[in-house]
């Protein structure tokens, strides 16, 4: 919901800014979360249903993350421009 005073372009543009942002946290989100020293805290002897919880970790993080980056692109696509650069190629030549 707009802060009072806000207008809807404003308020569109701090939805796009945040996108943005978080789009550029994302990967070192990823980067922290796959780094030796966080891995390790998984690579213990436990099996989550007959697979090891490392293996659990490691796929819930790469689909999490392709899960969020799907979404903010969406995001970011539904906030972008849509001048004469973004339409498709004319394909009746």
């Amino acid at each position: 919901m707009p802060e009072a005073g806000t207008t809807k372009g404003q308020a569109r543009q701090d939805r796009s800014a945040r996108a943005r942002e978080a789009a550029a946290i994302l990967p070192l989100a990823g980067l922290f979360l796959l780094v030796p020293p966080v891995l390790t805290l998984f690579a213990v002897p436990i099996d989550v249903g007959g697979v090891p919880l490392i293996v659990v970790y490691l796929f819930g993080i790469w689909l999490s993350l392709i899960a969020c980056a799907a979404l903010l692109g969406r995001v970011l696509d539904l906030h972008a421009p849509h001048g004469p650069s973004r339409q498709p190629p004319d394909s009746s030549a």
